[in-house]
């Protein structure tokens, strides 16, 4: 980790120029900077438009992938996340599900998606009919 030497940089939030550098051990080339005063993380400065619009379509591949391997619920939750890091205005849950479901719609990959089970319903309303037949035979056996 090192401190950010660039005295133009400032936390988009609280407007500290206490920035930390991060480099992960895992993926070198992606730099985390990180305020020291408020502890968020500061979108990727300088902040172009052109690096929020590459920001923006990666976290749109993970959300697909994420929505193909998982389901669709792991991915939402995932672009929820992201998107409110990136700065500017936050989503909220129904806005990040619709943007969700709009993006599989126009990759055409509605179809492909795991949809959340609704077995949890049926499993419940067996084990209530095997606790009733089961209250019912030990009162008829005495």
């Amino acid at each position: 980790m090192s401190t950010v030497n660039d005295l133009a940089a400032a936390c988009p939030f609280c407007g500290s120029h206490e920035l930390v550098r991060a480099i992960p051990e895992k993926n070198p080339n992606d730099v985390i900077v990180v305020c020291d005063h408020c502890q968020k993380v500061v979108p990727a400065y300088p902040s172009s438009p052109h690096s929020l619009a590459q920001q923006k379509k990666s976290i749109n591949d993970q959300v697909v992938d994420l929505c193909l391997s998982h389901g669709i619920i792991h991915g939402i939750k995932y672009y929820l996340m992201e998107m409110n890091k990136l700065g500017g205005p936050k989503i909220s849950l129904s806005q990040a599900k619709q943007d969700v479901d709009n993006l599989l719609a126009t990759r055409g990959l509605t179809h492909a998606v795991k949809k959340p089970s609704k077995n949890g319903c049926v499993i419940v309303l067996i084990v209530l009919l095997l606790i009733a037949a089961s209250i019912v035979y030990f009162l008829s056996r005495r």
